[in-house]
């Protein structure tokens, strides 16, 4: 991973970072995530335990004492009930004490210096949240080799898709860019907690939508929003991942009714600043935008992934 990590700082203090990972009902990916975070030099890490039930939450408990192999800077946040992933992010939010937060999916592995790298770049720009890039793993595929197979290099205005509102998690590009939406594993400024959280409320069944809603609202409130290409995190593949847990449990048919009901909701929450301060377009109506989203971008986006091609 020398390509990503080839500024990163290399601090002897620990980082101001907290770490916070959502999980439910997987504890075989936290025990594959977590040490990658133990790797990272920061000043704690929280894995939230959004509600897993009995007798699974033992095996999560187990997965995380295992993960942390002892590190003090691991902690297990268990909440009571499960409220969904936007719920345990600021729930972790809300116990953290650094300055500031990575958010951690538990299916995601961070390149070594990922929280360095973010932190000292966003500090170079001035940013208040900053996010690297996210590689999809194949089957058997490593972090390694994908660094080396995922060299497609797009332009500052290719990056974003600002109809569909879709960042190109895999692309690379020239340089740190200011953005309107990029990666969801994503450090931020925790100051910022005290005007903006997760929205709870609106992506509780499905997490779709989920990360978006979080930077857009960011920027409404006056935040800036980093893309870097310096550092990478992966994301493990489907069939490490498993049908378990996490927030596409459930119905296939549910599921996809959740993704087009948040599209929906997230543009009508914010359609005039979509337009008048991002510059996006959220179609006619927050309905028409959403249908025409599923339709023209995440049907086509399917086919291709289920045909192996290249691309969104």
């Amino acid at each position: 991973m020398s390509d990503v990590m080839s500024d990163a700082p290399r601090p002897r203090a620990p980082l101001p970072i907290t770490i916070v990972m959502p999980a439910y009902g997987r504890p075989h990916l936290v025990a594959r995530s977590l040490p990658h975070c133990v790797r990272q030099p920061v000043a704690e890490i929280l894995v939230v335990d959004d509600g897993t039930p009995a007798p699974l939450d033992a095996a999560m408990a187990q997965a995380v004492r295992d993960g942390a192999a002892g590190d003090p800077r691991v902690r297990l946040l268990r909440l009571a009930r499960n409220g969904g992933s936007c719920a345990a992010r600021n729930a972790g939010a809300a116990a953290a004490t650094s300055d500031w937060i990575l958010f951690v999916d538990d299916d995601a592995l961070l390149a070594d210096g990922y929280a360095a790298t973010l932190l000292d770049h966003a500090a170079k720009h001035g940013a208040d949240a900053a996010a690297g890039r996210r590689l999809w793993l194949d089957d058997g595929e490593t972090p390694e080799q994908a660094l080396a197979r995922r060299t497609r290099r797009v332009s500052a205005e290719q990056l974003i898709d600002r109809r569909h509102f879709w960042f190109d998690d895999e692309a690379t590009f020239d340089d740190d860019l200011l953005v309107p939406m990029a990666c969801a594993i994503l450090l931020v400024r925790r100051r910022w907690f005290t005007q903006v959280r997760y929205d709870e409320q609106r992506y509780r069944k499905s997490g779709f939508r989920e990360e978006t809603d979080f930077q857009v609202a960011l920027q409404r409130h006056g935040a800036k929003l980093l893309a870097c290409p310096h550092t990478a995190c992966f994301n493990l593949s489907k069939r490490e991942m498993g049908r378990a847990g996490g927030q596409r449990r459930g119905q296939l048919l549910r599921y996809e009714w959740n993704v087009l009901r948040n599209d929906a909701r997230f543009r009508a929450k914010h359609f005039a600043a979509l337009q008048r301060e991002l510059g996006c377009a959220p179609g006619a109506t927050p309905w028409l935008g959403a249908l025409c989203h599923y339709f023209a971008f995440r049907v086509p986006s399917k086919v291709r992934h289920l045909l192996g091609r290249a691309g969104p």
